[in-house]
């Protein structure tokens, strides 16, 4: 029996992409929640169709919260 962390599983892709929220409120990614389905606020910098299966790469629990207005980068994992 081995002693110590376990690695966590590495994702098939990762990709940073910009994201832009052109809403009147805080807009939040999570680890836990598809980006493709994300508010209608949020403008990606990719077409949504190539966004199906990517998460936001966050520890569990963590969020990304994106300010109207404002653009982030966000590094993408898809499993």
């Amino acid at each position: 029996m081995a002693t110590g962390p376990v690695p966590c599983a590495q994702p098939a892709r990762r990709e940073i992409v910009s994201v832009t929220n052109h809403g009147r409120f805080d807009a939040y990614l999570t680890s836990h929640f598809p980006v493709a389905g994300a508010s209608a606020a949020l403008e990606f910098a990719w077409p949504r169709d190539q966004l199906e299966g990517a998460r936001a790469m966050l520890p569990s629990g963590a969020s990304v919260v994106i300010a109207p207005g404002a653009s982030v980068a966000v590094e993408l994992a898809w499993d």
